[in-house]
């Protein structure tokens, strides 16, 4: 089971205690919709058969870039009508203002380069 499961989430967007990673998780059975726009987000898919896929922002990044590429994911999947969650920690405020603001027929820039409500930024518990 996903992060993403637990929380009734379509995507949930987080750091594990102590990893240099930002996951995405994706709910088990997530479209391929949803799978395909995280990996032209620029975020790595990974899968352990049968279910369960994941995405990882490239850990080669910058860390202030990792936070920017996360951030403008959290909002894409949230412009395509997904619900996402990010861990407060990674989010890179005007990143994530900037990709909510952007009118819908603008395509979402890659890696460096709303009335529903705005995606959350909880605190996550370690896995």
């Amino acid at each position: 089971m996903s992060l993403a499961d637990e929380c009734g989430t379509d995507v949930e967007i987080y750091r594990r205690f102590g990893s240099p990673v930002i996951y995405a998780d994706s709910r088990t059975g997530a479209p391929e919709e949803l799978l395909q726009l995280l990996d032209t987000l620029g975020l790595h898919r990974h899968t352990l058969p049968p279910f369960y896929v994941w995405h990882q922002v490239p850990d080669e990044l910058p860390e202030n870039t990792q936070h920017q590429v996360a951030s403008r994911a959290c909002a894409a999947v949230h412009r395509a009508g997904y619900r996402v969650n990010i861990d407060p920690d990674i989010v890179d405020e005007p990143a994530l203002a900037a990709a909510l603001a952007r009118p819908a027929n603008r395509p979402e820039p890659q890696q460096p380069a709303v009335p529903a409500p705005t995606p959350t930024a909880e605190p996550r518990r370690s896995r």
